[in-house]
Parts: structure tokens; sequence; C-alpha cells
């Protein structure tokens, strides 16, 4: 039994450190899995990513949307999306990185996913990073 826990969790260590980037994701972001799904949209791979952002109008929420080619591949689009504040009170804001591509079928697939959050409080105190907030 003891064996068991100690091997699980040596792999979801070894899995957590894996998506602190290291891959093709810019630095900063932890790294997440691409969804699956494919979107009509470029705004629609927005709306994916932050839900039903915002859930109130309490404290002026604010979301801000960024979309561009990506240096060296024009191909695809760097799509960055921070909200903020959110309802959680040990994160004040969440950014969201994707790198999308569009498909023959014109729709459009993610083909990067990242994640950065700024705290509100801790030792990263209103600093964007890729770390999970205190």
């Amino acid at each position: 039994m003891i064996r068991l826990a100690a091997s699980l969790g040596a792999a979801l260590l070894l899995s957590s450190c894996a998506t602190l980037g290291g891959g093709e994701g810019d630095a900063g972001y932890l790294d997440q899995v691409p969804y699956r799904e494919t979107y009509e949209t470029p705004l629609a791979v927005a709306a994916a990513l932050v839900g039903n952002y915002p859930e109130t109008t309490e404290a002026g929420p604010t979301m801000q949307l960024n979309l561009a080619p990506l240096d060296g591949n024009p191909e695809q689009l760097v799509l960055v999306v921070a909200i903020e504040p959110l309802l959680d009170d040990s994160i004040s804001a969440e950014e969201w990185r994707a790198v999308i591509s569009q498909e023959e079928s014109l729709r459009w697939r993610l083909e990067e996913l990242g994640l950065r959050r700024k705290c509100s409080r801790g030792p990263d105190n209103g600093q964007w990073g890729p770390n999970i907030c205190p």
C-alpha cells in the first residue's frame, strides 16, 4: 500500500514538473493540454477559455483580448485573454495564452495552451507567474 502511494506521488510530481515550461509555449505560463475541440472563430476559442466570466458585475470585471500572428509562423495566431478580478480571493487576475491554427475546414484548433495568474497574496503578490496562488 505504501509502495503504491509512493509510486502515485512520484508520478504526480513528475507530471507536474513536466508542465512547468520547457515546451514550446511562452515562458511564465503553466503549459496546459490543449482542448481537442475545434472552434468556428478565434473569439469562440477565447469564450471557451474564460467560460462564463464575468459571473457578476461585482468589483468591475475586465477582459482584455489580443490576437496577433505568431512570431516566425504567420500561419498561426497567438490569442491572449486576460481577466480580472476573479471571485477567488487568492487570484487577482488570470491570463490564457493560446496558439491557434486554422484547419482546411476553416475551423480553429488549439496548438498550444498556457495559463498564468497574478496572485493576491503570498511571496509573489501582484506578479504574473505559472504557480498556484496561496
